[in-house]
């Protein structure tokens, strides 16, 4: 597994060569495109493609003990290890806040000859008058592609959460709670309104847990749950 200077190098070694103007939805789900470009390590003539799309769901207030258990499980270790390390550091504070949650899908690749930088920058044109579809191009390193997809995910957020947590903000839904955020609590008292079953019971009991907060709501749940048992 990667070591962490070995992850930073390649967050640092991204080269973002297009990012899309057009933010992340507040209130619903965003398709963000990406094309991620990397020299072949063997081959420094041969340039490999990966297209993708990572699915952004409609912004969800999250515990961070949440994201990292469930928001990035798709991807891989690499990728894995570098958010966690990027969720450690005060700048990401704002994300974690009102967590996105991404889905890798739609992946393929190619291999195609020429000049890396040359055909990015052909892509990024592509991109560009296309300006209705969100859509990254970066350049990477080649094995560790991933933690440069996830690098130019966080960018992308960064440039929309002032814009996301403005609209959040005018709802109520980052205020605190009992040190719940309010757009969660709401969720989940909506989910304690619906739970009619033990079996709904049981994976709400989970989504506490994930959450991090069984305890806040520990006494609510096992009246729930007795009034189902009968």
């Amino acid at each position: 597994m990667p070591t962490h200077e070995e992850l930073w190098f390649a967050a640092k070694s991204t080269k973002i060569v297009y990012m899309p103007p057009r933010l992340l939805e507040t209130f619903g789900q965003t398709s963000v495109n990406y094309l991620v470009l990397s020299e072949l390590m063997d081959r420094p003539d041969q340039v490999r493609l990966r297209h993708g799309k990572v699915s952004a769901a409609r912004p969800r207030i999250i515990t961070p003990q949440y994201f990292l258990k469930q928001a990035i499980s798709n991807f891989g270790e690499d990728a894995r290890k570098y958010f966690s390390e990027v969720l450690s550091s005060k700048d990401s504070a704002r994300f974690i806040e009102y967590g996105l949650v991404f889905e890798k899908q739609e992946y393929s690749e190619e291999t195609v000859g020429g000049q890396l930088m040359e055909i990015a920058d052909q892509a990024a044109k592509e991109a560009q008058d296309k300006i209705s579809e969100v859509k990254g191009v970066l350049v990477a390193v080649d094995d560790t592609w991933e933690v440069s997809l996830l690098h130019f995910i966080t960018e992308l957020v960064k440039r929309s959460a002032p814009h996301n947590a403005r609209e959040m903000g005018r709802r109520g839904l980052l205020d605190m709670s009992a040190s719940v955020p309010q757009g969660l609590r709401n969720e989940i008292n909506l989910d304690f309104e619906n739970c009619d079953s033990l079996d709904k019971a049981r994976s709400l009991a989970a989504k506490l847990r994930d959450h991090g907060i069984f305890e806040d709501f520990e006494d609510r749940f096992y009246e729930l749950y007795k009034q189902l048992k009968r």
